[in-house]
């Protein structure tokens, strides 16, 4: 593999050519530090438009280029050197463990799962089996699982030295402390920033929430509490609750929309929240003259005894208009509470049922037939005429 060095040297190089890329895709029986799959031209620029990023040094050659990729303060890969080397994506761990590591390092742990199976797990010296490979790297096992470090002396001369700028561990918030001229910089996780990763950047500074809602700031995100009426990521979606099915509006109201609450306006004859509620409007006895109130959708109606008339019963028929009775006869209404225990022949206490007709009194002499009350002479006698109906009976007054 001429012109390139694993990770066993302090250099990563990658040359600019697919043929050489897939060569060395054969040749290694593991996961490769080499990406592949770029475009190759004979006419490409090469060095002079610097393509090799993040400090890697460049070197042209007769077809292409190649990149030397810096393995410390900070190790990159990638065919310009764009990427942060990943050593669990390199190395990785055994199936029933978790890999962790810090982009751009090359130590790496190996964890065991929480629970019975990880209290199995870590009674058993993993350091055993060599599990490190990279020959710079030594095993150390630990409870939780067990550690990829680099090795100390000349053998671990290509891994990340940690300089005694950074052995005080200087960079807060699970920062990564590299050297750097003159002192250390820091490589701050998402959601923080300044030399030291000290600052939580305020995602919530922006006001990305709306309508009201509760932003809560958190490491490297935030998150939108809504209030009642709204929903979507940044709260931005005013729920419409008489979208909701079933209709909330009940027998044909109309569902009014309003930020966190629906009203409904009934059809006559409805009430309730929902106008669920058929309005009993006999409750208020509409009817008079001790009608029959009946119910109906949206309304009602009066059955009123005979001699009774009006939507509500409320106009007393008055037979008497007619002057059914002749000859000065006095036409008496049936309807009137005032005849009852007061006029012979009316019962003492007065009744809807019976109140329909009228009596003639007839004056001493006169009598008469259905349709001509008091209207024969009788010599003196008096009579009193009933009718009720199409009845007529005649009784003899002194």
């Amino acid at each position: 593999m001429k012109g390139c060095c694993l990770l066993y040297s302090k250099c990563l190089i990658l040359q600019y050519h697919p043929h050489l890329l897939a060569s060395l895709q054969t040749l290694t029986n593991k996961k490769s530090l080499f990406s592949s799959g770029t475009s190759y031209s004979e006419n490409d620029s090469g060095c002079s438009s610097s393509p090799c990023e993040n400090g890697g040094s460049c070197k042209d050659l007769e077809v292409g280029y190649q990149c030397t990729c810096p393995v410390e303060p900070v190790a990159y890969v990638g065919i310009n050197c764009e990427l942060l080397y990943d050593a669990c994506t390199e190395h990785g761990c055994p199936a029933h463990m978790t890999c962790s590591r810090t982009p751009g390092v090359l130590e790496y742990d190996c964890v065991c799962p929480a629970g019975p199976a990880g209290a199995a797990c870590g009674s058993v010296d993993e350091c055993e089996s060599s599990p490190c490979t990279d020959p710079r790297l030594e095993c150390v096992d630990s409870p939780a699982g067990y550690s990829c470090r680099c090795r100390p002396g000349p053998s671990g001369g290509g891994c990340q030295a940690e300089s005694s700028v950074c052995s005080s561990q200087p960079c807060l918030n699970n920062g990564t402390c590299v050297a750097a001229p003159g002192g250390f910089r820091c490589l701050c996780p998402p959601g923080f920033s300044g030399a030291t990763c000290g600052d939580d950047i305020d995602e919530c500074a922006s006001g990305p929430c709306r309508n009201g809602a509760i932003c809560r700031d958190s490491a490297g995100e935030y998150s939108c509490f809504c209030v009642p009426g709204f929903q979507g990521s940044h709260c931005e979606i005013d729920i419409d609750e008489c979208a909701s099915r079933p209709y909330p509006c009940q027998n044909g109201a109309l569902c009014n929309d309003h930020v966190g609450f629906y009203t409904c306006t009934c059809a006559p004859g409805y009430e309730g929240t929902q106008c669920e509620l058929d309005i009993l409007e006999c409750a208020s006895d509409p009817c008079h003259n001790s009608a029959t109130c009946l119910e109906g959708i949206k309304g009602y109606s009066c059955a009123c005894w005979p001699g009774y008339t009006g939507q509500h019963c409320e106009e007393d028929v008055d037979e008497c208009v007619t002057e059914p009775c002749h000859n000065g006869g006095l036409c008496l209404q049936r309807s009137n509470p005032a005849h009852y225990g007061t006029q012979p022949h009316f019962p003492s206490n007065f009744s809807y049922s019976q109140a329909a007709g009228f009596l003639c009194q007839c004056q001493p002499g006169f009598t008469g037939e259905l349709h001509s009350k008091c209207s024969s002479c009788l010599h003196g006698v008096g009579l009193l005429f009933e009718e009720m109906g199409n009845v007529i009976s005649a009784t003899e007054i002194s």
